[in-house]
């Protein structure tokens, strides 16, 4: 398998070298420089900063399951399961139902971004721990059976669609978990306004913030 990979990788001009893992957050996937290269290349709306911290925080988590809300063509999705099989491996379920939508800021997205995640979790070898689910939070949160250590949210970013998010799967998440939410610091999105209300609860501690995202915790 890891010659496959290789060869994958080799065929879209990036270049492997071993590295120590106290020397790259990502491990053994590229070299720094090389890693940014892929990372620029790999569609998504995150940064290379904003990733680190999703794989910090995937890579720390060493029970229970990681869910992804929003996962496009698989740039966080690479950070989060980079991070489990780094850490706990623990599961990275994808959830994205990848129909025709138009977001709050513009975007499009649709069907032929499932081919690209796809082909981005055989690049990465992320296949190993990340399950791509189709369906909506709102279709599969009700019968969900397992706690959430860590989740991440970067769906539909009005109030509505984000609370809507949240909301689906609060009952599923234990103490301690890792909420994090993107584009959180533009106060017309709705994460922005979200996290202000799950702050005045005391439920929840806002503990880390990179770029556009923003973590909590929940603590009581």
């Amino acid at each position: 398998m890891k010659k496959i990979i290789t060869k994958i990788l080799k065929y879209f001009g990036y270049t492997i070298q071993k590295i120590a893992k106290e020397d790259d957050p990502f491990k053994d996937v590229l070299e720094s420089s090389a890693f940014e290269e892929f990372f620029q290349k790999t569609e998504g709306m995150i940064s290379l900063e904003e990733a680190t911290l999703l794989y910090e925080l995937a890579k720390n988590t060493l029970d229970h399951c990681i869910v992804e809300v929003g996962s496009y063509r698989g740039r966080s999705t690479v950070a989060l399961g980079r991070g489990s099989l780094d850490g706990g491996m623990v599961p990275v379920y994808a959830i994205d139902p990848h129909e025709e939508f138009t977001g709050i800021l513009g975007g499009s997205f649709g069907p032929a971004d499932r081919g690209a995640f796809f082909q981005t979790m055989l690049a990465t070898s992320c296949y190993h721990v990340v399950r791509l689910i189709n369906l909506s939070s709102e279709q599969l949160s009700p019968n969900w059976n397992q706690k959430i250590s860590l989740l991440w949210i970067d769906g539909d970013h009005s109030y509505e669609g984000v609370k809507r998010d949240f909301d689906c799967w609060l009952p599923h998440l234990t103490l301690g978990t890792f909420i994090a939410f993107d584009d959180s610091k533009d106060p017309k999105l709705g994460p922005y306004r979200l996290i202000e209300e799950l702050l005045e609860t005391g439920k929840f501690d806002k503990v880390r913030e990179v770029g556009k995202i923003s973590v909590l915790k929940f603590v009581y």
